[in-house]
C-alpha cells in the first residue's frame, strides 16, 4: 500500500513539475513590463493615500525593519531575514516551529492568509476566509455549521484538525472537531492567520493530525483609536462591530470590542429550513512592554447567542424517525493569559495559561453539555553551540464536562467526567552547513486518560540553495486520541425500513485506541521573479487504528424505559487507508496595480476497509483571485471556485463566483458591495444525511458594509 501510495505520488510531482516548468518558462519567457510603463505606474498612487509608489515602498521597507515590533502569539523573537529578493518566502510564521522564522525557512506546507487578503476577498468570518488556503475543504453544511478539514477527513466534527485562536485551542473533546459557529473574531483584528498542511504534532500534540489552523490577531497596540463597522444584505441581514483602543500609561495599550450579527436561514426546497444564526460577542486584549525584555498579555471574550438547526431523530412510535426543528442556545467565554521574556537573540521563555467555557442547549431534544477546560503550557528556546536550536516545553491540560442526555438520541455512561493530559516536546533545529541545509528533529510526549502514553515524532530537512528558492521534507507521525463520545458514550439512529422497529445502537468502546498517522511531506518554494512566486507540496498519509462501527450482536429487546428493539453496534480499531495529493498555491503581481493569485489542490484515496471521512473532499479544487486597484480610490475584485463532486449524487461539482467593489476615498473610510455565490441561485457543499444534522443550500447574497476609524 504504502509503495502504491509513493508511487502515485512521483507521478503527481511528475506532472507538476511540468506544470510548474511550463508555466515558469512561459512567464519569463514574456519578461519584465516595458521600462516606461514602469516608470509611469511607479509615479501613480494606487492606494488613494496621496503618495507615490515610490514613496510607498520607502514607507514599506521601514515597516519591514519593525518586524521585530509585531504581535506574533508572544511565542519567542529570533532573527529574521528582510531580505527583499523574495518577499513572498520573507513572510512570517511561528505555528511550524513555535518561534518567529518565515515561509521560506519553514520545512512544512505552510500558507499565510494576511489581513488584506481577507479584506479584498469579501469574507464574513473565519471559515469562509480559508477558502483561500490550498488543500483545505471548506464545506458549509447550514447557515452556521461547516465542514472544515485538511487532506481530506471531512464532516461536521473534523477530528483531524487542529485550531488555535491567538494560541488557544478550540478543538473540542467532547465529539472531536470544531465548533465553527462559536468561534467569532473581528476580522478588522486579524493579524493573519497561518494554514498548515501535514501533521504539527510534534509541537502541538494530539490531533493536530491533518494540519494547524492558527488565527493570530493583532496585538492592542496595533488597533487603536475607534473603529465602527456595519452592514446588511440579502443573507446577512445585519451586522456591526465596534472597537476602541487606548493606552494605560507608556507601557500598557488596550482595546475592548463588541460585535453581533444576524444571518438568514439557507436553501431549502420543502421550506423548512431553521437554521438562522444570531451572535453578540465582546472582549478585550490588554498587552504591557514593562522592559524591551518583557511582553505580558491579557485577552478575553464572551459570546451568547442562538443558532436553528434541523434533525433526523429516532422516535419510539411509527414511522420511528421524526424531522426536528431544534434551537441551540449558545454561551461561553475564554479568558488567557501570557507572559513571553527574551533573553537575548538565540535565547526566550513564555508562559500562557487559559480558561474556556463552552455551553450548549439543545431547547427541543433536551441535550445539553457544558465544558471547561484549564491549560498551562511553557517553553524555552535556547542555542546549544553554534549549530543547534533548541525549543523544549511541557503542558497540562484539564477539559470537565457536565452532559444532560437526551433518551433514544445521545446517551452517556457519566454525567460529568473530568479527564488531564500531561505533554512535554524538545525539537532541535540543526545546522549542517551554514545558510543551506537545516535538519530538524523533535518528539512529543503525553499522557491522556484514554490511551495513557503517545509519542509523535518528526524528522524534516530544508535545503535553502539560495534566497529564492527552498526545498523541504519531512517524515511525521502523529495521533488522533479518542474523543468522549468515542469513549462512554451510546448514540441511536432511526431503524433501517427494512427493519422497522428496531433502532441501531453504536456503542463507545473504553479500550479504543488512537488514530496513528505516518506522514510522508515534500515541498518546493521558487519566487524567480518580484512578481511572480509559487509554492508546491506533495504528500502521502498512511492511516492505521482508524476507528469505525460493526454490528456487534443479533437485535434484541431493552426493557427500556421505554422498551424498544436494540440493534447493537460497537467501534474499534479497525480501518485502515491511505491519502495522496499535490497542492499549489502561484502569486502574480501583474502590474503594479494588478494582482492575480490562484491556487490547486489534488487528493486520491484508498482503504482497505470502510474508511471514514474519505468522500468528504472533492478530488480537485481550485481558487482563483484577481484583485485590482481601478484608481481614483476604487477596488474591484474577482473569485472564481471549482470544486469537484463529492459521492455519488451526493454533492455535485460547482463552480461559484465572489465579487467585491470597494471604495476607499480616505485612509480611515471604506465602502464595499460585495456579491457571492453568484453563478447560481443556489448550490449544496455538503453531503445529505440520513440522521443527524439536515443540510441547507448556500444561496446567491449581496450585501453592503461600512468600515470607518478614527
Amino acid at each position: 500500500m504504502m509503495s502504491r501510495g509513493l508511487i502515485c505520488c512521483c507521478r503527481l510531482g511528475i506532472l507538476a513539475c511540468a506544470i510548474l516548468g511550463f508555466c515558469s518558462e512561459a512567464i519569463l519567457c514574456a519578461q519584465d513590463l516595458p521600462p516606461a510603463l514602469t516608470a509611469a505606474l511607479d509615479d501613480v498612487d494606487t492606494d488613494g493615500d496621496g503618495g507615490t509608489n515610490a514613496e510607498e515602498e520607502t514607507d514599506d521597507l521601514d515597516a519591514l525593519l519593525d518586524m521585530a515590533d509585531k504581535d506574533v502569539g508572544q511565542l519567542s523573537n529570533v532573527k529574521v531575514s528582510t531580505s527583499s529578493v523574495a518577499p513572498a518566502l520573507q513572510a512570517e510564521v511561528t505555528s511550524v516551529s513555535r518561534q518567529v522564522s518565515t515561509v521560506g525557512k519553514s520545512p512544512a506546507a505552510i500558507f499565510v492568509i494576511t489581513n488584506e487578503m481577507i479584506r479584498r476577498s469579501g469574507a464574513r468570518n473565519v471559515p469562509e476566509a480559508l477558502r483561500m488556503a490550498p488543500g483545505v475543504h471548506v464545506a458549509r453544511m447550514n447557515a452556521s455549521t461547516w465542514s472544515i478539514s485538511i487532506r481530506s477527513f471531512g464532516g461536521r466534527f473534523a477530528d483531524k484538525l487542529l485550531v488555535q485562536i491567538d494560541g488557544r485551542s478550540v478543538y473540542t473533546p467532547l465529539f472531536g472537531g470544531t465548533l465553527w459557529d462559536v468561534q467569532n473574531v473581528i476580522l478588522e483584528d486579524v493579524q493573519r492567520i497561518e494554514v498548515i498542511r501535514g501533521p504539527g504534532a510534534t509541537i502541538w500534540g494530539a490531533n493536530a493530525v491533518n494540519g494547524i489552523i492558527n488565527v493570530i490577531t493583532k496585538q492592542s497596540a496595533d488597533t487603536q483609536g475607534l473603529m465602527v463597522q456595519g452592514g446588511a444584505g440579502t443573507e446577512e441581514r445585519g451586522f456591526g462591530n465596534v472597537r476602541l483602543g487606548g493606552q494605560l500609561g507608556q507601557e500598557a495599550t488596550y482595546r475592548v470590542y463588541g460585535q453581533g450579527f444576524d444571518r438568514d436561514t439557507g436553501f431549502d426546497s420543502t421550506g423548512l429550513a431553521n437554521d438562522s444564526w444570531h451572535l453578540g460577542q465582546a472582549g478585550m486584549r490588554m498587552d504591557w512592554k514593562p522592559t524591551d525584555s518583557d511582553h505580558f498579555t491579557l485577552q478575553g471574550d464572551y459570546y451568547d447567542g442562538t443558532a436553528g438547526i434541523r434533525t433526523l431523530n429516532p422516535i419510539i412510535a411509527p414511522p420511528f424517525v421524526a424531522s426536528v426543528s431544534d434551537s441551540q442556545a449558545l454561551t461561553g467565554g475564554n479568558v488567557l493569559g501570557r507572559w513571553t521574556h527574551t533573553f537575548d537573540d538565540d535565547t526566550s521563555w513564555s508562559t500562557q495559561f487559559y480558561y474556556d467555557r463552552t455551553k450548549r442547549e439543545f431547547r427541543e431534544t433536551g441535550f445539553d453539555f457544558d465544558i471547561e477546560t484549564i491549560d498551562l503550557d511553557t517553553f524555552y528556546r535556547f542555542a546549544l553551540g553554534d549549530r543547534h536550536n533548541v525549543i523544549v516545553g511541557a503542558g497540562y491540560r484539564n477539559v470537565s464536562d457536565q452532559i444532560v442526555e437526551a433518551p433514544l438520541l445521545y446517551e452517556f455512561s457519566l454525567a460529568h467526567r473530568s479527564v488531564n493530559n500531561y505533554s512535554f516536546f524538545i525539537q532541535d533545529e540543526i545546522v549542517l552547513r551554514e545558510d543551506k541545509f537545516f535538519l530538524t528533529l523533535g518528539s512529543k510526549f503525553s499522557h491522556n486518560d484514554y490511551t495513557q502514553f503517545e509519542m509523535q515524532p518528526t524528522a524534516r530537512m530544508l535545503w535553502t540553495p539560495s534566497e529564492s528558492r527552498s526545498i523541504w521534507g519531512s517524515v511525521s507521525r502523529a495521533v488522533r486520541t479518542p474523543s468522549r463520545a468515542n469513549n462512554d458514550a451510546t448514540y441511536y439512529l432511526p431503524p433501517n425500513p427494512a427493519l422497522p422497529g428496531v433502532f441501531p445502537a453504536v456503542a463507545g468502546n473504553t479500550a479504543i485506541e488512537a488514530e496513528d498517522l505516518l506522514a510522508y511531506e515534500l515541498g518546493m518554494r521558487s519566487q524567480p521573479k518580484e512578481w511572480f512566486s509559487w509554492d508546491a507540496a506533495l504528500f502521502y498519509n498512511r492511516y492505521r487504528n482508524l476507528i469505525e462501527a460493526s454490528i456487534t450482536g443479533a437485535p434484541f429487546l431493552d426493557p427500556g424505559p421505554p422498551a424498544r428493539f436494540i440493534l447493537p453496534f460497537g467501534i474499534a480499531n479497525t480501518a485502515q487507508g491511505e491519502t495522496y495529493g499535490f497542492e499549489l498555491a502561484t502569486n502574480f503581481d501583474l502590474t503594479p496595480i494588478w494582482h492575480l493569485y490562484a491556487t490547486y489542490s489534488a487528493i486520491e484515496t484508498d482503504h482497505a476497509s470502510d474508511f471514514p471521512g474519505t468522500g468528504l473532499a472533492p478530488s480537485n479544487q481550485i481558487y482563483v483571485q484577481s484583485s485590482w486597484d481601478i484608481g481614483y480610490h476604487w477596488q474591484f475584485d474577482a473569485i472564481w471556485r471549482y470544486a469537484d463532486s463529492i459521492g455519488v449524487g451526493e454533492v455535485d461539482a460547482y463552480n461559484t463566483m465572489d465579487l467585491r467593489l470597494g471604495w476607499r476615498p480616505l485612509p480611515n473610510f471604506e465602502f464595499a458591495l460585495v456579491g457571492r455565490n453568484l453563478l447560481d441561485a443556489n448550490h449544496f457543499e455538503a453531503p445529505a444525511s440520513t440522521v443527524g444534522l439536515q443540510r441547507t443550500g448556500v444561496e446567491r447574497e449581496f450585501y453592503g458594509m461600512i468600515t470607518w476609524k478614527y
